[in-house]
């Protein structure tokens, strides 16, 4: 019996090489080989173009690697499973997704990838996080639905200072724009250029963006992604975040998705809200009318919030996630809903055709791997239909009196509902779940070592004379 790397291989190669011939002759030197980390970012590199429709080695100490790679300490990763001293940190394989070829507009020479991997066995990795949410698109299918999911990112831009991000010094950088205002078009001269620059690129690599705004606050920023079918949308999430730090990068600029830049009250923090629906033969199943939800959308909203304190480490995933929870900023702070209440954390849309019903999800940060949270999401949504769970009656306004379950409210505690959670087990698998754990207490331990090795501001000034 064939392996799930063979089997890959087989039902790709033929389109790969088509590909090769093809871009080939349309002026593509160069390919960007990205694959998908589970911190929501690509590791990626350029070589020439070549298509590897056999396959190619893949570094899995990938899957270890700390946010900024270790930054401020001196530990880029941790000790996984898949890569450590025991094994040696060996390779894996991967292979380029075909559906994902994309040759690059605004520089012809270039053209980009996205991988699956694979273990030396032909076993697909448990790691894969496009793996991971494939499996629950198909699970769609197979019920008679298409999942289409529309991301939207608030993150910051501010003037690129090398010399004080070397010393990470980030908090000193200047924000672009004179402003804090929220839908303004005159923020900066070069506003709208930039922004329909973004568009352009994004556009020849057949993502679509819906809007841009500047946001509430100095240097926020807001694009809403088209809707697209699930793994298309992360895909196009990952995408549209990269070719973003690209063009800032070439204008002397720097975005960050970290999810509260600010200090907390005080403008807004970076959300990523995940717009979703099911179709089902060229029709929204979501839409009812305004104001009504049809049973297989109450189920899958149930679904959706009976799932959400245990999937919450995916949606609030690092230690400043937690600085962005709070409802008085419409940051959800528990498992509600509401038509139009953008208190709670699923704001029910019905409004104003009946292609346009569907649920936004708002708990997610800017901070979210893509694939991971439209999994968890999806996931949770299949359940409620399979069980026909029963909705709760919704929040016509702010939910904290209802005393619906409250989320974690740190990491450590959404780890804690995470590891001990059977959905997760079953949506993830055991090896993801062990491994995405080991992760995030990373994250804790090296936050508790650099604390550990500073005198804090909130020290000197209680008591420097208070004692």
């Amino acid at each position: 019996m064939a392996t799930d790397f063979e089997s890959a291989v087989s039902a790709r190669k033929t389109r790969l090489q088509e590909l090769q011939r093809d871009l080939a002759e349309k002026g593509a030197r160069f390919i960007q080989v990205h694959m998908p980390e589970i911190n929501g970012v690509f590791r990626s590199k350029t070589a020439p173009f070549k298509l590897s429709y056999n396959g190619d080695a893949l570094n899995g100490i990938l899957y270890c690697v700390a946010h900024s790679d270790g930054n401020p300490l001196p530990v880029p990763v941790f000790a996984g499973a898949i890569s450590n001293d025991d094994n040696g940190y060996p390779n894996i394989m991967a292979l380029p997704d075909p559906a994902t070829v994309r040759h690059h507009g605004w520089d012809p020479r270039f053209a980009s990838v996205i991988l699956n991997s694979f273990m030396l066995d032909g076993r697909r990795c448990g790691l894969d996080p496009r793996a991971i949410l494939l499996a629950q698109e198909e699970r769609a299918r197979k019920l008679g639905y298409e999942p289409i999911f529309a991301l939207e990112y608030e993150f910051g831009i501010f003037h690129a200072d090398h010399d004080l991000m070397r010393a990470g010094r980030y908090r000193e950088l200047k924000p672009w724009g004179h402003s804090f205002v929220n839908y303004d078009l005159v923020r900066s001269a070069d506003y709208q250029s930039f922004m329909a620059e973004f568009i352009e690129r994004l556009a020849s690599l057949d993502i679509g963006v819906a809007s841009v705004v500047t946001e509430y606050g100095y240097g926020m920023y807001e694009f809403a992604l088209a809707p697209k079918p699930a793994l298309q949308a992360a895909d196009d999430a990952m995408r549209a975040k990269l070719h973003l730090r690209e063009l800032c990068a070439e204008k002397n600029m720097v975005a960050t998705f970290m999810t509260r830049f600010q200090t907390p009250g005080r403008e807004s923090a970076c959300g990523g809200h995940h717009h979703q629906s099911l179709w089902r033969d060229g029709k929204n199943a979501f839409a009812a009318g305004a104001n009504k939800l049809p049973e297989v959308a109450q189920h899958y909203l149930a679904g959706l919030l009976a799932r959400l304190p245990e999937s919450h480490l995916l949606f609030r995933p690092t230690i400043n996630s937690y600085r962005r929870l709070d409802r008085g900023a419409w940051s959800p702070e528990d498992a509600s809903w509401g038509y139009e209440n953008r208190t709670a954390a699923v704001r029910a849309i019905t409004t104003p055709t009946a292609d346009a019903a569907r649920f936004e999800h708002r708990v997610p940060g800017a901070d979210i791997n893509p694939y991971l949270s439209i999994a968890a999401m999806l996931a949770a949504g299949l359940d409620g239909i399979e069980e026909k769970m029963t909705l709760e009656p919704a929040a016509p306004g702010n939910p904290a009196a209802l005393n619906r379950p409250p989320l974690p409210r740190t990491l450590k505690g959404s780890i804690e509902s995470f590891a001990g959670s059977g959905f997760i087990d079953r949506v993830f698998g055991t090896e993801f779940k062990t491994h995405y754990v080991m992760s995030r207490q990373a994250e804790i331990e090296a936050f508790d070592s650099w604390m550990a090795a500073q005198i804090t501001d909130f020290e000197f000034q209680r008591y420097f004379i208070g004692t």
